[in-house]
């Protein structure tokens, strides 16, 4: 029949290669004690599987396995990305050469893992380094030279630590310094440490660093020849060891408890419980290791000979001897594997790296060259841009000169015109106003010798038709003027029209003008449609509509002008439009021309304004952008200084 510990081993050598064929395991965040901040594991899917099965080759003690996972993930090109994927690698390394004996190349990765860490700022992986440092100083030469190092460990240890996967934990950090103290005989010191840690394993859940903790406490209590103390400890390590079926502890634990009752003179029962350590050994040879076996054997003779039995002794130091060879032999073999091995995975290592840095210095020079085909480009087109800008510039520069000499040569023709104007106007007014004047004198001369009525009658109609023309000519003089295009000027000379005419034929006249009249010129044509049109409606209040009073209101802004002209008459028809008589529609025809309008309200219509008696003319003539007629500003450019 199998026994139970071979048929426990075999369980636990399938699950691991169970686990590794089919390509997945426990999850390595698992591993981490409450006590730590889980981080979430890398994005990258392939890092996290390899982390995993590194984490599970090293739970089961298989070296070579786990050096083989690592070189695999170390060549792995996110290893050389991602220094923290290479961290983790690094240190998981150097964990697996500490135990195979290869001590300083595992302090050459520390180092690499110590200089990661330093870069990322990561308080927990640096105290990480620092921890495993102090176990290689240990062993590479005593405890004293491990201290400085887990100090370091202690001080870097953060409040709130945080990993993705299995780092050093301030329990196991607080051990190892109670364990080295206890070696150098520092015992109150390390009496401090070693009950930290069990504190801390307590929090954080991990019943292996609990046993370990009270398994260090009992050494401790050995020290300070305490044998009932270590006892206790001694066998609260034990009940927890065999809960969590953590053999190696217990076998320690159990050794422990026998010195600690040969320490206390309990012969009979040191050897009894020797017997029962044997019996457990025995029992889980399978599950423990060859190193816990060698010191079970090394300790046990160390108790045979305190208790005399000599015999005893020497069979168990024989079986130490044989043992230590063994596990020497094991470890020459192990370690000139593994030392082949990471030979072998650095020389790949290094030709990976090279075989990069030569594609990197190709994608380099790439870029270098694209970079100046970029830059020679962009420089060419600005050119071409640049040139074609100015030639534009150029023609646009041209095309302004050419139309500044077109309008330049139209105000000159406009000028010349205006001028000529001028000379008519001033000819009329010397020669024809004279010639008009003269006429209208003789004839009122010849009415006040002339007796016969109907000689009368003619001369006074003579008079008459010379001063109409007289007044005409004026006004066509006026408006001809460029020295009274303004709109104030046009509503002075209406205002004065309007209120000698209606004198003349005895009508009482009101005028409404705004305080502010903006300054917006008027063309000739402007001025003298508004005129004729205020002329003809005063005319047509005089003779048709039987009234005694005019209103004129007069609205000014910068983009328009409003005239109403407003009687108290009889008012036009009811059915009457513009259609009805050629002044109305001379009056609106105007208006139109201006681009204005002209409107008729008759106090005889249904919707009529109510304060309107008779009727009401409304003017309406648009000056939006009116600055005034080429003409009159081309004069007045003519006639400033230069």
């Amino acid at each position: 029949m199998i026994g139970k510990a071979t048929m426990e081993r075999a369980l636990r050598i399938l699950l691991v290669v169970g686990c590794w064929v089919l390509g997945f395991s426990v999850p390595a965040q698992q591993r981490v004690s409450v006590a730590m901040q889980q981080l979430p594991p890398f994005p990258d899917t392939v890092a996290d599987r390899s982390l995993e099965r590194i984490l599970l080759m090293m739970d089961a003690f298989h070296a070579d396995s786990s050096m083989r996972h690592l070189r695999e993930a170390l060549s792995y090109e996110n290893a050389h990305v991602d220094p923290e994927f290479r961290y983790y690698l690094l240190s998981y390394r150097a964990e697996v050469l500490y135990y195979e004996g290869l001590f300083n190349e595992a302090m050459r990765d520390l180092n690499t893992c110590m200089d990661l860490a330093l870069n990322r700022g990561d308080s927990t992986m640096i105290a990480n380094v620092f921890n495993m440092k102090g176990l290689l100083h240990e062993n590479i030469q005593d405890s004293r030279d491990a201290l400085p190092y887990l100090r370091q460990a202690l001080a870097w240890f953060p409040t709130h630590p945080k990993a993705r996967y299995p780092l050093s934990e301030l329990h196991h950090i607080h051990g190892n310094m109670g364990s080295y103290l206890t070696a150098i005989g520092e015992l109150d010191s390390a009496r401090y440490h070693l009950t930290r840690s069990l504190e801390l394993a307590r929090s954080a859940g991990t019943p292996r660093a609990v046993a370990v903790a009270l398994w260090s406490l009992g050494n401790l209590s050995l020290k300070e020849k305490d044998a009932k103390k270590a006892e206790g400890f001694y066998e609260k390590a034990i009940r927890i060891a065999d809960s969590a079926r953590d053999h190696d502890i217990g076998v320690d634990a159990r050794v422990g408890r026998a010195e600690a009752m040969a320490a206390d003179q309990q012969e009979q029962q040191a050897l009894s419980a020797l017997d029962s350590a044997e019996a457990d050994l025995q029992r889980h040879r399978e599950s423990v290791g060859l190193v816990t076996q060698r010191n079970f054997v090394r300790r046990a003779s160390r108790i045979y000979q305190d208790l005399g039995a000599l015999d005893r002794a020497l069979d168990r130091l024989a079986e130490w001897h044989r043992i230590d060879s063994l596990i020497t032999a094991s470890n020459i073999r192990t370690s000139l594997r593994t030392q082949a091995d990471l030979i072998r995975s650095d020389s790949e290592l290094a030709m990976a790296q090279l075989q990069r840095e030569r594609i990197a210095e190709d994608l380099k020079s790439e870029r270098e060259r694209r970079m100046i085909l970029t830059v020679s480009t962009v420089v060419i087109l600005s050119i071409i841009v640049s040139l074609f800008l100015v030639l534009r510039s150029r023609q646009r520069a041209q095309a302004r000169l050419a139309d500044s000499e077109v309008l330049r040569l139209q105000h000159e023709q406009t000028i010349a015109e205006l001028r000529i104007r001028e000379e008519v106007g001033r000819d009329m007014h010397d020669d024809l106003g004279a010639g008009l004047s003269a006429l209208k004198l003789r004839s009122e001369m010849a009415l006040r010798k002339e007796s016969d009525p109907e000689k009368r009658r003619f001369l006074n109609q003579l008079s008459n038709t010379a001063g109409e023309l007289i007044v005409n000519m004026r006004q066509i003089i006026w408006t001809m003027n460029a020295d009274q295009r303004s709109m104030a000027d046009l509503i002075a000379y209406v205002s004065n029209y309007a209120r000698s005419y209606l004198d003349e034929n005895e009508l009482a006249f009101d005028l409404l003008v705004p305080d502010d009249i903006p300054e917006t010129l008027l063309s000739a044509q402007q001025r003298r449609n508004v005129l004729l049109v205020v002329k003809e409606a005063l005319h047509n209040i005089v003779k048709h509509a039987g009234a005694s009073e005019v209103r004129i209101a007069i609205g000014c802004q910068v983009e328009s002008l409003t005239i109403s002209i407003i009687d108290n008459g009889s008012g036009l028809p009811r059915n009457a439009d513009l259609g009805v008589g050629n002044g109305l529609r001379n009056m609106a025809r105007r208006m139109e021309v201006l681009g204005g309008s002209f409107r008729v309200e008759s106090a005889e219509e249904k919707d009529a304004d109510p304060r309107i008696e008779g009727t009401r003319l409304r003017l309406y003539i648009p000056l939006a952008g009116n600055k005034g007629s080429i003409a009159s500003n081309a004069l007045d450019a003519a006639s400033s200084p230069s």
